[in-house]
């Protein structure tokens, strides 16, 4: 802008456009000379300047340079929406879609949608929909209709609509009812959030069918690099039915034997926290906690330290549990840095060659 700001203020209609196009791109803020800028653009906005009627309506709508006139704005949206200037288009689908200023009117602020690309057209209506969830002014029924549109033309389920779903919900009679319903074609699309959001809903059915198909979704959202949905295979372990229960253990072997830290810390709370766990188990839980320790997990660090050191029968791991403990104050853990020094500080090299040495 401030290349073009001298030049522009002087008349220079070209530079008037091109600081239009800043105003845009910057977004609602107050510039120096906004007062001076306004009716330059407005008047390259007469001229058919769609930049500058979508900068001219952003200055409408927040006062930038005068007096705020929210009314006024959303006309000035559409102008350069018809234009061709998606920007514009975007501004004035909300403004009518929301009533911002105008009376609200939601043919108009699809007419304006239909302007813009289809990606970006779903982002904006999934906007919409969220602005309508605003606590104290919700409106679920219309956030319901702008959130549907967008999930309708967003087929490879890219868009995190799922969160928005669940808020719809919880401000609905009979919204639980049917969130299974919403979050199902989600989560088919491959929708991550949706999966896990499914999942819990179906988990606290009881159903043992249901118990399956969350699992079922667990895995595949595991398998998406969805770390929460690990824990969620834990935390089902401990409840799921044979054959389930056999099935989702296998799952987090697998997953944790090639690498995957938060399969392993599932696992290993699973194996080291069951009332009915054999020493095997325990065993076998340590082994997997260690391993995700070593792979540098602060808080994993800090539960092994902790478990190490209250093993009574084991005193020679205490050792091996201040090293790890000074490996996780390091890494930001502050319990651990409080444990470190009532149970005695390791130098972080010293801790180094410790977890290096208990390795081999």
């Amino acid at each position: 802008m401030r290349q073009f700001l001298p030049s522009a203020l002087r008349g220079n209609r070209v530079a008037v456009r091109e600081v239009a196009k800043a105003i845009v791109k910057l977004g609602p803020r107050q510039y120096r000379s906004a007062a001076q800028l306004r009716p330059l653009i407005r008047a390259e906005a007469l001229r058919g300047s769609s930049a500058a009627a979508n900068a001219y309506g952003i200055m409408l709508q927040y006062g930038i340079g005068g007096p705020k006139l929210a009314k006024e704005a959303a006309s000035w949206y559409a102008r350069g929406g018809a234009e061709g200037n998606v920007g514009a288009s975007k501004n004035g689908a909300l403004a009518y879609a929301l009533g911002w200023g105008v009376r609200r009117d939601t043919k108009r602020a699809n007419q304006l949608l239909a302007q813009v690309p289809v990606d970006q057209r779903s982002r904006k209506m999934l906007e919409i929909a969220k602005a309508m969830m605003q606590p104290g002014r919700a409106e679920p029924e219309q956030a319901l209709y702008w959130l549907d549109r967008a999930v309708a033309l967003d087929p490879q389920g890219r868009l995190n609509a799922a969160g928005v779903y669940e808020d719809l919900a919880d401000s609905l009679p009979e919204g639980r009812a049917v969130l299974v319903d919403w979050l199902e074609p989600l989560a088919e699309k491959g929708n991550v959030r949706a999966m896990l959001l499914l999942a819990q809903n179906l988990e606290t059915s009881g159903s043992g069918e249901d118990l399956v198909t969350a699992a079922d979704l667990y895995v595949k959202a595991a398998q998406s690099n969805a770390p929460e949905a690990y824990a969620a295979l834990g935390r089902l372990l401990a409840i799921a039915p044979d054959p389930l229960s056999d099935q989702i253990k296998s799952e987090l072997e697998g997953q944790a034997d090639d690498g995957a830290v938060s399969a392993a810390v599932a696992l290993a709370t699973h194996l080291l926290f069951n009332p009915d766990g054999s020493p095997q188990d325990r065993e076998k839980g340590l082994r997997y906690l260690k391993a995700a320790a070593r792979a540098g997990d602060p808080d994993t660090q800090y539960r092994l330290a902790m478990i190490l050191l209250g093993d009574v029968e084991h005193a020679d791991k205490h050792q091996l549990a201040r090293a790890y403990l000074a490996l996780s104050a390091a890494g930001g853990n502050q319990q651990a840095a409080k444990a470190a020094k009532q149970f005695g500080e390791i130098a972080l090299a010293d801790a180094r060659l410790i977890a290096l040495a208990a390795e081999n």
